[in-house]
């Protein structure tokens, strides 16, 4: 059930209006961790979920929460070992949705790519042989990992973040070249990333 957006008036002109699943066209997904430091040198971290959906009816609508704030020892937050997606209040309703909507466009995908169509990940395009990044044709048996990743603690500050993490066998490394690259996409840059996943997991498979 669509009753508004973010955008405050716009919540009061709108009626609402439901949805079926096979009605959201595409899901972007992102999420976040806030934080600053407080007394005895805890850190009191806040996680954000950053959801788009795309109708079919060409209405987008973008939502922001935030599950309440918490408090962690500085030396565990400095570790790194926090989940990507942690126990939630908000995350199971994001689940849901991501769920249903993963089952109707894995279907769509599926049969697009065994028709010998292509389909659009924004940067990457998937065909019945593999995937293509610009201009990388990467075969499906090549890609030895392909992720969601949130990453909030690293050496590299370019690490931080929501990305879509892709690991491949390097063709072009020879028998001397290191055999594997990897790929790091912005998370909400691709769109439907879970479809996407399931899609590498089984043709690799």
């Amino acid at each position: 059930m669509l009753i508004g957006d973010d955008g405050g008036d716009v919540r009061a002109a709108l009626a609402p209006r439901m949805y079926p699943w096979t009605e959201i066209t595409h899901v972007w997904f992102a999420n976040d961790l806030e934080g600053h430091s407080a007394e005895g040198g805890a850190v009191v971290t806040q996680w954000v979920y950053i959801q788009r959906l795309e109708f079919a009816d060409g209405t987008v609508v973008t939502s922001r929460l935030a599950d309440p704030p918490v408090t962690t020892p500085g030396a565990l937050f400095r570790t790194g070992q926090i989940a990507d997606r942690p126990p939630s209040s908000i995350w199971p309703l994001m689940a849901h949705i991501h769920t249903h909507v993963t089952e109707v466009q894995l279907t769509k995908a599926k049969a697009t790519l065994a028709a010998g169509g292509q389909v659009e990940f924004g940067p990457l395009t998937a065909h019945g042989d593999g995937l293509r990044h610009q201009d990388t044709h990467i075969p499906w048996e090549d890609i030895t990992v392909l992720r969601y990743s949130f990453v909030h603690a690293s050496v590299e500050e370019d690490e931080l973040g929501a990305y879509l993490r892709m690991e491949f066998r390097d063709r072009e490394a020879g028998a001397y070249g290191f055999p594997f690259r990897w790929l790091r996409i912005p998370a909400f840059d691709v769109p439907d990333i879970e479809v996407l996943e399931q899609l590498a997991e089984e043709r690799r498979a």
